[in-house]
């Protein structure tokens, strides 16, 4: 069984295709996998997902909830897998991981990102294509069930920050290759993602009056100076 698992837009978890019924399990389970999946692959010591999960209970008590949610979890994504076999929540001394590989959707969209960036940086061809796909992987912000959660804010921030990043270096390419529709196309999203990314503002001027319509970069200039004030910045 082949388990895809996604991030972005709001969690879920497929297996060839079908979404899993993550309801039948415990919310605090489901919590933990979440937390899990947004480490991306990456080890995490028992310490923090008890200071994350299990705050309000003693060390011993916390230590045992935290086992029996890993129990659960791998029971419900591995049925009749022996705990030492478990192919998706490894544990390591203190340690645990999720393991997922690239059928996660944010070590997807950071492997593109990271990827299309570098390829921009030596002018490789491929570069529009990658931060095509990273922007199709980002589906909106991480784990918005998870609401302010201190272990979930820094990593949504970072991730819609990258992903607005991608769309403006997007629409630069779009706008050098003399495709200004789909330049201001770009720029848009990026100012969807983020209304004070400077570089999407500045692109989606210069792709409409690429395009001839100067009445639509006059708007935008004039928003884009509203939003300067805003900050206390005087439009150059």
């Amino acid at each position: 069984m082949a388990l895809r698992w996604y991030c972005f837009g709001g969690f879920r978890v497929e297996s060839d295709g079908r979404e899993l019924d993550l309801g039948a399990i415990r919310p605090r389970s489901r919590t933990l996998l979440r937390y899990l999946a947004a480490a991306a692959g990456r080890p995490v010591h028992r310490e923090q997902i008890i200071d994350a999960l299990w705050p309000e209970l003693s060390e011993a008590t916390a230590v045992n909830s935290l086992h029996v949610a890993v129990s659960t979890l791998r029971t419900f994504l591995e049925p009749g897998v022996a705990r030492a076999q478990s192919r998706y929540i490894v544990r390591d001394g203190p340690t645990y991981r999720l393991v997922t590989g690239p059928d996660l959707d944010v070590v997807a969209f950071g492997e593109a990102f990271t990827a299309g960036r570098r390829a921009m940086a030596k002018g490789g061809p491929e570069a529009a294509y990658l931060l095509q796909s990273a922007l199709f992987r980002y589906a909106g912000d991480l784990l918005p069930e998870d609401g302010a959660a201190d272990w979930v804010v820094a990593d949504r921030d970072r991730y819609r920050s990258q992903a607005a990043d991608a769309a403006a270096l997007l629409a630069e390419l779009e706008l050098d290759a003399g495709r200004p529709v789909a330049a201001a196309r770009a720029a848009r999203r990026a100012l969807d993602l983020d209304d004070h990314h400077d570089a999407g503002w500045r692109l989606l001027i210069a792709a409409q009056l690429r395009s001839g319509d100067r009445a639509a970069a006059a708007r935008t200039r004039h928003r884009y100076e509203g939003v300067l004030r805003t900050l206390g910045v005087r439009a150059a």
